[in-house]
Parts: structure tokens; C-alpha cells; sequence
């Protein structure tokens, strides 16, 4: 990195770094209009970075004839779910719009090893979309695509023409025994070939508790298809909470699915034509969700239905014995 100064970021740098994610913001609202949303502005993003950093934050930024061009924050997290790893924020990576995606590359190069000297080797990256720079750079660090998010516009959403005869109703608290069923549809897709996610007991339990108590949540709309009287699948909507990467008054879809002896018969189909209308009526524009790329129900379904990728969390995970078997001269 000749003329380039390479240094630890922190709180103090704040209100450089936030003018650096607008720039990147601003490009990306060229391929995705609806990202030029009420959360670009400099307020709501300083306030971000002073949360993030006022958690367990790591970040080095780039500097050329002393102005920054380049910056890389992860957050070292430790969970039951996922370990000791580092989380890449949507909001943790950008450069200037002049620099080259390399710079990209050379900012993990130089961050990784701090974050491998602390014992996190599994390191997830929220990326931006818009401009390619930042998927091609950390595809070429041996980083995988992991999950989708999309964005679905309801002004070109296309019902299906051929979908099930199910009944498509709104439930509600006498449904909660249903949404217990129900909430193993997910776990079970997850945890078999070839997304082969864990399934531990604790968290199953949690999800099926979840999943019945939403029947209480006011703010969630729970569409349930029944045929006879029996539970087929389901779709869960919330409105969107204001971010960065999500178009302003969206619908989020939370979790949707169908039994597996249902696959095929047009039920996710049904949900899908039903759940639109309902969400167009309200007077919404967008729904986003996000699949497991691996999915292979979800990740064929969701693009079916009018979903595009506008960001992607990518992983790298990193052999831990390098801690005691690594080379240097």
C-alpha cells in the first residue's frame, strides 16, 4: 500500500467515516433508488458508529495525502449460536468511489490478524450489492455467500397463475397451538442437506415458544393456509424498523413455509398472491426478507416470487490451529 497510511480507527474518527458510508450509500442508491432512504443523513449515521463502537469494535481505516479512503470495522462477538467471531456490520466497510477494490482486500489483510491474535477465527460480512467491488473482494479473501436479503417492489410483483386451493386466512390467538406445529417447518429445512445448520434443542425450544407467543405480538400479521380444517404453512409480516439497507415504509417477511408434504402444490404460492394483496391494500411498496443461499427451497422460491438481492452476508472461517501453527520470517 505505497502513499497510503494505515491506522487504527476509533471514536474520535466518526464523523469521517460517516461521510465515507454516505459517499458508498449515495453510489448504491444508483442501482437501488429506494436506498436513498431517511436514514442517509449524517445524524442517524454517526449514530451507528458511536453504538458500534461503543461495543467491542475493531476497525483500521486507509489514508491518502492524509484524507480517509478506506475503512473496515468488525465487532467481536462471542454467542451460543455462533462462537468467538467477528460481525461485519452493513455499515463496516466502504472505500471511495477513486480506489481501487484491492484497497478492500488490504484492509482485511491488515485487520484479520488482529482479530486471529484475540481467537476469532470466523469472521461474517454484511456486503453491499450496488457496486460489485466489495463481493469480488471478499469472494477473492475465500469469503462464501452464507444469506440472501431481498427487496421485493409490489408495484411489479406478478400473482401466480397456478396455485393451491387452500384457504389463505389472517390467524390469530386460537392459532397458537398451530404456530407451535408449525414452527418446525424451519429448523427442518435448515438442518437437512445441503444447508445442514444446527438445530440445538435450546434454540428449537425458544423458536416454538416464539412462534406461539406472536399470536399476542400486534404488530405481526400471521397469514396461515388450511385445507379441511389442517394447517398447510404459513407467512409472518412485520413493518420494517429503519435501517441503512432497507427502503423506507417496507413490510418485512419474516419467516414463511410450508410442510414439507406440501411442497410443490402451490401453497407458497398462495401465501405469496394473498400476502401481497393484503400488503398492497395497507398501502406498503416493499417487502424484504432473506434466505440461506443453500436453501434449496428458499433460494429458488423467493427469486421466483420478484426478490432481489441488494446485500449479502458473506463468511470466512479461518483454521483455528493457525494459532500455534503459523510461519513467519
Amino acid at each position: 500500500m505505497n502513499g497510503y497510511t494505515v491506522r487504527a480507527i476509533t471514536e474520535a474518527d466518526i464523523p469521517i467515516i460517516a461521510n465515507l458510508l454516505i459517499s458508498r450509500q449515495n453510489l448504491e442508491s444508483k442501482t437501488f433508488p429506494f436506498l436513498k432512504n431517511h436514514c442517509l443523513n449524517i445524524a442517524y449515521i454517526i449514530d451507528i458508529f458511536e453504538r458500534l463502537f461503543n461495543r467491542r469494535a475493531i476497525g483500521i481505516g486507509a489514508f491518502f495525502h492524509q484524507e480517509l479512503v478506506g475503512y473496515l470495522i468488525g465487532e467481536l462477538k462471542i454467542d451460543t449460536l455462533r462462537g468467538r467471531h467477528v460481525w461485519i456490520p452493513y455499515e463496516g466497510m466502504a472505500i471511495r468511489e477513486d480506489q481501487s477494490p484491492e484497497l478492500i482486500r488490504a484492509l482485511y489483510a491488515e485487520i484479520s490478524a488482529m482479530w486471529l491474535n484475540q481467537g476469532f477465527f470466523m469472521h461474517y460480512a454484511v456486503i453491499p450489492l450496488g457496486s460489485q467491488c466489495y463481493f469480488e473482494s471478499l469472494q477473492r479473501l475465500s469469503f462464501f455467500i452464507q444469506q440472501v436479503h431481498g427487496v421485493m417492489d409490489l408495484e411489479e410483483y406478478l400473482p401466480f397463475k397456478q396455485a393451491s386451493d387452500a384457504e389463505i386466512r389472517i390467524a390469530d390467538k386460537a392459532d397458537r397451538e398451530k404456530m407451535g406445529r408449525l414452527s418446525g417447518i424451519i429448523q427442518s429445512y435448515q438442518s437437512s442437506a445441503p444447508t445442514f445448520e444446527l438445530a440445538l434443542p435450546e434454540i428449537v425450544a425458544d423458536i416454538k415458544s416464539g412462534y406461539e407467543s406472536i399470536m399476542d405480538d400486534a404488530d405481526a400479521m400471521v397469514l396461515i393456509a388450511e385445507k379441511d380444517g389442517k394447517e398447510l404453512g404459513f407467512q409472518i409480516y412485520e413493518a420494517a424498523a429503519q435501517r441503512l439497507m432497507w427502503p423506507d415504509g417496507g413490510v418485512e417477511l419474516n419467516v414463511a413455509g410450508t410442510y414439507p408434504c406440501q411442497m410443490g402444490h402451490g401453497v407458497g404460492k398462495k401465501l405469496m398472491n394473498e400476502g401481497c394483496r393484503i400488503m398492497n391494500e395497507r398501502g406498503y411498496r416493499h417487502i424484504i426478507a432473506d434466505w440461506r443461499v443453500a436453501n434449496l427451497a428458499s433460494s429458488t422460491f423467493w427469486p421466483k416470487c420478484g426478490f432481489y438481492p441488494i446485500a449479502y452476508r458473506m463468511v470466512r472461517s479461518i483454521d483455528s490451529n493457525w494459532a500455534w501453527a503459523h510461519f513467519s520470517m
